[in-house]
């Protein structure tokens, strides 16, 4: 499936939904983050996307990305454009793997 690459969303269809702290129950990044990225994130963020320049094809570069990712996830930035939106279960996960410090877990 491909994305658009597109410019940011804006409105009041983005969630004020950045938890608080991060839960006793973190979401792993193998079982739950890396699909969510793969599918919304890397074919933009990968050689011959737009953003090809901030990959984000394995954990190491997510990870030295991961303040960048939780404020354009955050902000509804991105995905951009037209690119699909996630779903609030994956929004979630990202989102609270973020707030939690980016584990390799």
């Amino acid at each position: 499936m491909l994305l658009a690459c597109g410019g940011p969303r804006t409105g009041a269809d983005c969630p004020n939904d950045l938890p608080p702290s991060c839960p006793q129950a973190v979401p792993s990044y193998q079982a739950m983050v890396a699909p969510i990225i793969n599918l919304r994130c890397v074919t933009c963020h990968s050689p011959g996307g737009q953003e090809a320049s901030r990959p984000l094809q394995t954990y190491s570069q997510v990870y030295s990305e991961r303040s960048a990712v939780l404020n354009q996830v955050y902000a509804c930035n991105m995905p951009p454009g037209t690119a699909a939106k996630p779903t609030e279960q994956e929004r979630e996960a990202l989102l609270t793997w973020l707030v939690c410090g980016a584990p390799q877990n």
